[in-house]
């Protein structure tokens, strides 16, 4: 169910989307759909908090904990840039279309942009850094499903070079 809502959310959008669409990609009935979420904003919350879950889980399992904090900074760009290859659809919802919505969608999505600069400010030893590098992150990956052209290390190996840039002192 959640992933039928998923494409439905990320083709339509939350406005446009029908529940009657959603159930029918996913091969139940409407009045299901109501029964296990409530409403169409509780069903798109729960599709954000599902994608959320996933990219969090995948972040954490990138790399090893004992691995230095430039291995598994490395791991978990590149795991989140395979969360967005392979969820094309949880990634728009997560950062174009909840962002748009404002009230408790929005709210879900910058806790999880919170909790994605938290696991970020171990590594890069800085809050605001954190969140830039968050920002940027989430803008090249956006930019890089809009050029299908460029390689998956390419786009890591830019995301390295702005944390070392970041990090580096003044000279």
């Amino acid at each position: 169910m959640l992933e039928a809502a998923g494409e439905i959310f990320a083709l339509q959008g939350f406005h446009a989307a029908s529940m009657d669409a959603i159930a029918q990609a996913a091969g139940i009935s409407k009045p299901m759909l109501y029964n296990y979420f409530g409403s169409k904003e509780g069903l798109y919350l729960a599709y954000i908090q599902h994608s959320g879950r996933a990219l969090l889980r995948g972040l954490r399992e990138a790399a090893s904990p004992d691995a230095s904090a430039g291995e598994r900074l490395r791991a978990g760009i590149l795991a989140f840039l395979t969360y967005v290859e392979d969820h094309r659809s949880g990634w728009a919802v997560l950062h174009r279309e909840a962002a748009a919505q404002g009230g408790s969608l929005a709210a879900e999505v910058a806790d999880l942009r919170e909790r994605i600069a938290g696991l970020l400010t171990d590594l890069l030893e800085d809050a605001a850094l954190a969140h830039a590098f968050v920002g940027a992150g989430e803008s090249l990956a956006s930019w890089w499903l809009a050029h299908p052209d460029q390689p998956k290390q390419q786009i890591e190996e830019l995301l390295m070079q702005i944390a070392h840039l970041s990090t580096s002192p003044a000279h």
